[in-house]
């Protein structure tokens, strides 16, 4: 892979990546409700299933993907179900001190990483972007049948580089969103609202062809 190509790739991942749909709504409401190191698990769920299209597409199995196009019919309502739960839970919480908030930050709750990872995850498998974008975009910029050892690591790297990039971004944005307020009304207004935006994406995932 020259140089010319792997800059190419990057210009059309971040083009790709960086317009703002439903994982990205998602992620924003997670980090907003939760702040930014509750939300890693979350950005690595969406780079793991990133990776698990991105190997479909190398491996030539887009038929395959799309043979199975019910199952992701039915993560992508689960993913929805999960991410309205997590709204309605958001808009009920009591609104918490900017010391309790610190405080959370550092000592997250048992097993809540695994679970962002998994919500992450499964908004990726059944995101219908994501699944164009590895299916369709992809494979008219690079021959991807063509692809060296060496090669596919660099496509890699370049692909979960630019995502990791930009999820991080997007949710330390969130983050310090919250973690700028102090009075227990504007917390609980914060709370509302990236609960609102939680129900929206999940309304949005569910209901999207």
């Amino acid at each position: 892979m020259t140089l010319e190509s792997a800059l190419a790739l990057a210009a059309i991942c971040f083009v790709a990546m960086v317009s703002p749909g439903p994982g990205v709504i998602a992620l924003v409401g997670h980090a907003m409700n939760r702040g930014f190191r509750h939300s890693i698990g979350f950005i690595v769920g969406m780079m793991a299933g990133d990776l698990t299209f991105l190997t479909l597409a190398i491996l030539g199995m887009a038929v395959i993907a799309h043979a199975f196009e019910g199952l992701f019919m039915a993560i992508r309502l689960v993913a929805a179900a999960y991410l309205i739960f997590l709204g309605a839970k958001a808009w009920r919480a009591a609104p918490m001190a900017f010391a309790q908030l610190q405080e959370a930050a550092q000592t997250p709750p048992r097993g809540h990483h695994s679970k962002s990872f998994l919500t992450g995850l499964l908004i990726t498998l059944s995101n219908p972007k994501v699944i164009m974008f590895y299916i369709g975009v992809l494979p008219s910029f690079i021959d991807l049948d063509a692809l060296s050892p060496g090669d596919v690591v660099i496509v890699t790297g370049i692909v979960l580089g630019v995502l990791a990039m930009l999820m991080t971004g997007y949710a330390l944005a969130a983050g310090r969103a919250r973690h700028m307020l102090q009075s227990a009304r504007a917390v609980r207004l914060l709370n509302r609202g990236s609960g609102t935006v939680m129900i929206g994406a999940g309304i949005v995932i569910a209901t999207r062809s």
